[in-house]
């Protein structure tokens, strides 16, 4: 597959050619939750090497309106809403 990306798309030749594989250690990350909305939550992998297992963490901006949503989800917590549909 990256032989034809390769032959069909320059941008992805140049890129490939630079080497620069490795994994993201942090990005921010939007989720659609029915009740809160979109919060945007700033994601940190934490490797665990000897263990082959790498754990994720989501935090909210502190002061944002995605803190607000991030604080309600823990209230909301597992519960079940009935949606106008159900």
């Amino acid at each position: 597959m990256a032989d034809l990306l390769r032959r069909t798309s320059e941008e992805f030749a140049r890129l490939r050619e630079r080497h620069e594989v490795g994994r993201r250690w942090s990005e921010t990350k939007r989720f659609i939750h029915p009740q809160a909305g979109e919060p945007a939550l700033y994601c940190q992998l934490l490797p665990d090497p000897d263990q082959g297992q790498s754990l994720l963490i989501f935090t909210a901006t502190p002061g944002t309106e995605s803190q607000e949503k991030l604080a309600l989800l823990t209230v909301l917590g597992t519960d079940h809403f009935a949606t106008p549909s159900e």
